[in-house]
């Protein structure tokens, strides 16, 4: 009797640990899965062909009240409205407390000449600023990190950003070291990213 109660305890730890150990799998691998609720495993933000119809843009229509009625909100990182499920938000923080300015904070400017200032909070109902060169290589660097965060955040890419002329148009700010460093660059306010 003894024996059989050995047994029976042997046997309940067995199947307790067997389901304790599937249990720590899945809660494992569960943060390499998409973190988007609209995405299934069949759906790769890496190639957006193979997403729905309405999740493979980043639309957000042709203008400011357009683009708010769309849910949509200004991304300082991106340059441009964006639906949520192209948005990574705290990559676009983090992106907002790197440059040289108090707490991290970027200059933006509405003229060339760096003489007129524009607050952050009216980036987005500009049709251009002008920036930094050192804003614009930080932008690169950001989007190549957005690029590698798309794998566990399920951001969608934006297709002006997903394309191998921005890779060259950053390599090509990256590569020339030196020359206009202090000179400022007109940057476009996009409504559609798309």
């Amino acid at each position: 009797r003894k024996r059989r109660v050995l047994r029976a305890a042997f046997h309940l730890t067995a199947y307790l640990l067997a389901i304790w150990g599937l249990a720590s799998t899945f809660l494992l691998l569960r943060p390499f899965s998409s973190h988007s609720p609209t995405l299934d495993p069949t759906h790769d933000v890496y190639r957006p062909w193979t997403l729905p119809p309405l999740l493979n843009h980043c639309y957000c229509g042709t203008s400011v009240p357009e683009a708010l009625s769309l849910n949509c909100t200004y991304d300082t990182l991106a340059t441009a409205w964006l639906p949520a499920y192209c948005r990574d938000p705290d990559l676009t923080a983090e992106f907002d407390q790197s440059g040289p300015g108090a707490n991290g904070s970027w200059p933006y400017f509405a003229d060339e000449n760096g003489t007129i200032p524009i607050p952050v909070s009216k980036l987005g109902f500009q049709k251009t600023f002008w920036a930094s060169r050192q804003w614009h290589i930080t932008h690169c660097i950001f989007y190549w990190m957005k690029y590698t965060r798309m794998r566990t955040t399920g951001v969608v890419m934006e297709e002006r950003f997903d394309a191998m002329i921005h890779v060259r148009h950053c390599a090509g700010m990256l590569l020339k070291t030196g020359k206009d460093s202090g000179a400022l660059i007109e940057v476009p306010v996009m409504m559609n990213s798309s």
